[in-house]
């Protein structure tokens, strides 16, 4: 029986990627499009407001500035959450910095043995925003035309975030906290920076790239119709439009996709503040890019869920709080395609990055912290 069904799954894994094949064939505008769209956005809004948390995040930790933080963080952790003084640092610190950010900080405090494996896979579902670079840039400015949305948005995704620590406190309390290490000064280097940028730089690539890859496999969905099918039961069910239910699945592909809903529809908010706290498959499949199979990523998946309905949750109690005096119609909001006016600067600084990367790879190839 296990035979025939892996004999099954190869066969249908076989037949997807031929059809893959030939629509990328037969399709290819519709390819380029997605390709170019998600370029785009990889340019004006992943780039800007990940970059620069992923470098700072990469040094406090190769730095040792996470060992010099007050012990009164370590008491407030413990207390409230569980955590020591560096985790309660990294929770914080994540919630706000961008999705693969939290992830990148335990990986290299499990790396430099600061942290076990086992705490750094229950904190890996806390520790976890979309920032509110992504939440203004991408969903407030280009859906709402309105602050207040991202300021609700965010609101629900990181109240959602301390309840569900609130809760996780109990099983990371019968955890082991650390493994034994010795602390060490803070020490800054230009090496140590340059390290930085490069790793944060290949780690940015593999983000932008992953993005990319979504973007082709979701117009494949929807130009063969199989997107049409799969969301048929789902809209008679929620009694919701075709076209509103299809755009939402994509969003939960790839939340970078959000931009693609009804723009001006405050309804969409609770749904919205569920899919940024869930982050959506390409987050998943990038934070598992990045963890590179060292932690098991089912504790994560599983508190995301979690999050993501308490964060709708929260989001439609609050909902009328946030939009009361908001009078904009859904038609009234102009549908313009994404535009950034910093489009060049983000690509002068990828190939500064990748020029870097040149130069200095073999340098530090041989490195013994992790490589994303």
């Amino acid at each position: 029986m296990r035979e025939y069904a892996a004999k099954a799954a190869a066969a249908i894994k076989i037949s997807m990627t031929a059809a893959f094949f030939c629509f990328c064939i037969t399709n290819a505008a519709s390819v380029a499009a997605a390709v170019t769209g998600s370029v785009q956005r990889c340019i004006s809004v992943i780039v800007p407001s990940l970059f620069a948390m992923m470098i700072v995040s990469s040094l406090i930790v190769r730095s040792g500035m996470t060992d010099m933080l007050p012990e009164w963080m370590g008491r407030l952790g413990r207390l409230m959450f569980g955590m020591d003084k560096v985790e309660l640092a990294i929770f914080l610190f994540s919630m706000v910095a961008g999705y693969p950010v939290g992830m990148k900080m335990l990986l290299d405090e499990y790396t430099f043995g600061r942290i076990t494996a086992k705490r750094a896979e229950l904190l890996s579902g806390l520790c976890f925003g979309a920032g509110p670079a992504f939440i203004y840039g991408c969903i407030a400015r280009q859906l709402f035309r309105s602050a207040d949305a991202g300021k609700l948005i965010l609101l629900s995704s990181v109240s959602a975030n301390i309840i569900i620590a609130f809760i996780m406190s109990v099983p990371l309390r019968r955890v082991v906290s650390k493994q034994s290490f010795s602390h060490h000064r803070v020490s800054i280097s230009a090496d140590m920076l340059t390290d930085c940028v490069l790793r944060s730089g290949r780690a940015m690539a593999d983000i932008c790239i992953m993005i990319t890859g979504f973007s082709v496999l979701t117009a494949f969905l929807v130009g063969t119709g199989a997107m049409a099918e799969a969301v048929k039961i789902p809209a008679k069910l929620l009694c919701f439009n075709h076209s509103y239910v299809e755009e939402a699945v994509t969003a939960l592909i790839d939340i970078t996709n959000v931009e693609g809903l009804p723009r001006g529809d405050f309804q969409l908010l609770p749904f919205i503040s569920g899919a940024v706290s869930f982050g959506g498959l390409c987050v998943l499949f990038q934070l598992s890019a990045l963890n590179a199979g060292k932690l098991s990523l089912r504790p994560l998946i599983i508190t995301r869920t979690a999050a993501a309905f308490l964060s709708s949750r929260i989001c439609s109690i609050l909902l009328p709080f946030f939009i009361k005096d908001e009078a904009v119609a859904a038609a009234a909001v102009l549908a313009e395609g994404h535009v950034s006016e910093r489009a060049v600067p983000s690509v002068m600084l990828i190939l500064m990055t990748v020029m870097l990367i040149w130069e200095f790879g073999d340098k530090t190839e041989g490195s013994s912290a992790y490589s994303t």
